[in-house]
């Protein structure tokens, strides 16, 4: 049998050998392991968040670089763009130029081009535009713009017989007034009443100081009323009246 300090012994190694597994198990190195984890769980989030900022960085740089190259394409294609409209304004200037002079130049010695137009064509002069009007032969491109021009001027034509208007006479028109026809529906009228000095002389048919003795009168009586009021101005005679009765309205 064993004595008893061999028990009392044993009961002590066995109460140290206990103590030292519980400390093992529970004590500061279990701890320790839980740290290292909470270290390491931390240490996933920074680099998650470290991963998120950086592919952020990448989006925005990528984003700016595209930005940037989209700029440069459209400001590319801009300058390709009034460089081809710039070479087609200049090729349609020396085009145009290049044909208003032949135009001149048929004019001058009776030419015009060929075109296929029935013999009794009759155009109407407020409506017609530079091509239909070259149809008639004998009116080439420059004339056909003159024409155009002076019905803008007047606000249309009340008559074939103003072809031989004094802005038209040179372009020698009158022996081709049987190929024309007016409407007089779409006349473009001024009111006398409304109209300032400058207004009023820009119309071919009135000179400034025609248009100054208007705009006199009009004070003078307030409002006029009708073409007859003009009759007591000595600046316009019974042909003055008679053309611009056409271009002329009196509103209250």
């Amino acid at each position: 049998m064993l004595a008893k300090e061999q028990y009392i012994g044993a009961g002590v190694l066995l109460v140290i050998i206990v103590a030292t597994w519980l400390y093992v198990a529970l004590g500061p190195h279990q701890r320790g392991t839980e740290y290292e984890q909470a270290l390491m769980e931390q240490q996933r989030v920074l680099d998650s968040l470290r991963q998120d900022s950086i592919a952020q960085v990448r989006a925005r740089r990528d984003s700016l670089r595209e930005a940037r190259w989209q700029h440069l394409k459209d400001s590319f294609d801009a300058v390709d763009s009034l460089r081809f409209k710039q070479w087609a304004t200049k090729r349609q200037a020396r085009y145009d130029s290049a044909r208003l002079a032949d135009s001149l130049w048929r004019d001058s010695v009776g030419l015009s081009y060929k075109r296929a137009v029935k013999k009794d064509t009759i155009l109407d002069l407020n409506t017609a535009d530079t091509t239909e009007l070259q149809y008639i032969r004998g009116i080439g491109q420059y004339k056909a713009k003159r024409i155009i021009a002076y019905r803008e001027q007047l606000g249309g034509f009340y008559s074939t017989e103003q072809l031989g208007d004094e802005d038209l006479r040179e372009l020698g028109l009158d022996s081709l007034r049987r190929f024309f026809a007016v409407t007089t529906d779409s006349l473009r009228t001024m009111d006398v009443n409304r109209c300032s000095v400058s207004t009023l002389s820009r119309h071919p048919y009135l000179r400034y100081t025609q248009a100054k003795a208007i705009y006199q009168l009009r004070r003078q009586r307030i409002n006029l009323r009708s073409i007859e009021d003009l009759r007591v101005l000595s600046e316009l005679d019974s042909t003055d009246i008679a053309r611009l009765q056409y271009y002329l309205r009196f509103e209250p």
